[in-house]
Protein backbone atom coordinates (compact mmCIF):
# COMPACT_ATOMS: atom_id res chain seq x y z
CA UNK A 1 0.00 0.00 0.00
CA UNK A 2 1.52 3.27 -0.86
CA UNK A 3 1.90 5.72 1.90
CA UNK A 4 0.82 8.83 1.36
CA UNK A 5 2.63 12.26 2.46
CA UNK A 6 1.35 14.96 4.42
CA UNK A 7 0.93 18.46 3.06
CA UNK A 8 2.76 20.45 5.12
CA UNK A 9 1.57 24.08 5.63
CA UNK A 10 3.29 26.52 3.99
CA UNK A 11 6.54 28.46 6.47
CA UNK A 12 5.75 32.08 6.94
CA UNK A 13 8.39 32.98 4.33
CA UNK A 14 6.41 31.32 1.55
CA UNK A 15 2.96 33.44 2.23
CA UNK A 16 2.02 35.60 -0.52
CA UNK A 17 1.65 39.23 0.93
CA UNK A 18 -1.99 38.66 1.00
CA UNK A 19 -2.41 35.82 3.12
CA UNK A 20 0.13 37.79 5.38
CA UNK A 21 -1.50 40.52 6.06
CA UNK A 22 -5.18 38.19 6.07
CA UNK A 23 -2.86 36.85 9.02
CA UNK A 24 -2.23 39.87 10.95
CA UNK A 25 -5.56 40.82 10.19
CA UNK A 26 -6.66 37.78 12.03
CA UNK A 27 -4.03 37.76 14.81
CA UNK A 28 -2.88 34.37 13.18
CA UNK A 29 0.72 35.87 13.28
CA UNK A 30 2.39 38.72 13.99
CA UNK A 31 4.90 41.08 11.69
CA UNK A 32 7.78 40.15 14.57
CA UNK A 33 6.81 36.34 13.79
CA UNK A 34 7.49 36.34 9.90
CA UNK A 35 10.40 38.01 10.24
CA UNK A 36 11.78 35.31 12.63
CA UNK A 37 10.81 33.10 10.08
CA UNK A 38 12.06 35.17 7.46
CA UNK A 39 15.53 35.13 9.26
CA UNK A 40 15.87 31.58 9.48
CA UNK A 41 15.07 31.26 6.12
CA UNK A 42 17.68 33.98 5.23
CA UNK A 43 20.42 31.98 7.53
CA UNK A 44 20.09 28.77 5.75
CA UNK A 45 20.32 30.44 2.59
CA UNK A 46 22.19 33.97 2.62
CA UNK A 47 25.85 32.07 2.58
CA UNK A 48 25.14 29.97 -0.51
CA UNK A 49 23.34 32.38 -2.80
CA UNK A 50 25.20 36.03 -1.62
CA UNK A 51 21.86 37.80 -2.24
CA UNK A 52 22.00 40.76 -0.02
CA UNK A 53 23.96 43.76 0.90
CA UNK A 54 23.01 45.91 3.45
CA UNK A 55 21.67 42.91 5.54
CA UNK A 56 20.34 44.63 8.59
CA UNK A 57 18.55 41.95 10.98
CA UNK A 58 18.09 44.05 14.11
CA UNK A 59 16.84 47.20 12.22
CA UNK A 60 14.18 44.83 10.56
CA UNK A 61 13.21 43.24 14.16
CA UNK A 62 13.02 46.86 15.24
CA UNK A 63 10.69 47.81 12.56
CA UNK A 64 8.62 44.64 12.46
CA UNK A 65 7.88 45.16 16.28
CA UNK A 66 6.99 48.68 15.98
CA UNK A 67 4.47 47.36 12.94
CA UNK A 68 3.04 44.29 15.46
CA UNK A 69 2.44 47.33 18.09
CA UNK A 70 -0.11 48.77 15.08
CA UNK A 71 -1.40 45.67 14.29
CA UNK A 72 -2.05 44.79 17.91
CA UNK A 73 -3.81 48.15 18.29
CA UNK A 74 -5.29 47.85 15.37
CA UNK A 75 -3.68 50.64 13.29
CA UNK A 76 -1.64 48.96 10.61
CA UNK A 77 0.10 52.11 8.69
CA UNK A 78 -0.63 51.03 5.10
CA UNK A 79 -1.77 48.28 3.06
CA UNK A 80 1.65 46.32 3.56
CA UNK A 81 2.52 47.45 6.82
CA UNK A 82 4.71 44.40 8.21
CA UNK A 83 5.36 42.87 5.26
CA UNK A 84 9.03 42.14 4.96
CA UNK A 85 10.86 43.28 1.66
CA UNK A 86 14.27 43.69 -0.14
CA UNK A 87 15.03 46.32 -1.47
CA UNK A 88 17.19 46.41 -4.58
CA UNK A 89 20.57 48.00 -3.64
CA UNK A 90 20.81 51.09 -6.11
CA UNK A 91 17.75 52.14 -4.93
CA UNK A 92 18.37 54.78 -2.29
CA UNK A 93 17.44 54.21 0.94
CA UNK A 94 17.51 56.38 4.52
CA UNK A 95 20.79 55.27 6.32
CA UNK A 96 22.38 52.74 3.57
CA UNK A 97 24.51 53.62 1.19
CA UNK A 98 24.11 53.25 -2.47
CA UNK A 99 26.92 51.13 -4.02
CA UNK A 100 26.18 50.84 -7.73
CA UNK A 101 25.08 54.20 -9.20
CA UNK A 102 27.21 56.50 -9.59
CA UNK A 103 26.89 60.44 -8.06
CA UNK A 104 23.48 61.69 -10.43
CA UNK A 105 26.09 64.54 -11.74
CA UNK A 106 28.36 62.24 -13.29
CA UNK A 107 26.29 60.42 -15.61
CA UNK A 108 23.24 63.25 -15.99
CA UNK A 109 23.94 66.54 -17.20
CA UNK A 110 23.40 69.74 -15.24
CA UNK A 111 19.84 71.06 -16.34
CA UNK A 112 20.04 72.80 -19.30
CA UNK A 113 18.02 73.87 -22.21
CA UNK A 114 18.73 70.35 -23.58
CA UNK A 115 16.70 67.47 -23.17
CA UNK A 116 18.19 64.92 -20.42
CA UNK A 117 19.45 61.31 -21.85
CA UNK A 118 17.43 58.82 -21.62
CA UNK A 119 17.35 57.19 -18.17
CA UNK A 120 18.15 60.60 -16.68
CA UNK A 121 15.60 62.35 -14.58
CA UNK A 122 14.92 66.15 -14.68
CA UNK A 123 14.55 68.07 -11.78
CA UNK A 124 11.43 69.35 -10.52
CA UNK A 125 11.57 72.98 -9.72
Amino acid sequence: MKQRHKRRSPSLHDLSAIDLIAGFRAKQFSPSEVLEDVLTHVAAWEPHIKALYAYDPDGARMVAAASTERWNKGEPMGALDGVPVTIKDNVATKGQPVRLAPPASSWCPRPSTRRPPPGCVKPVP
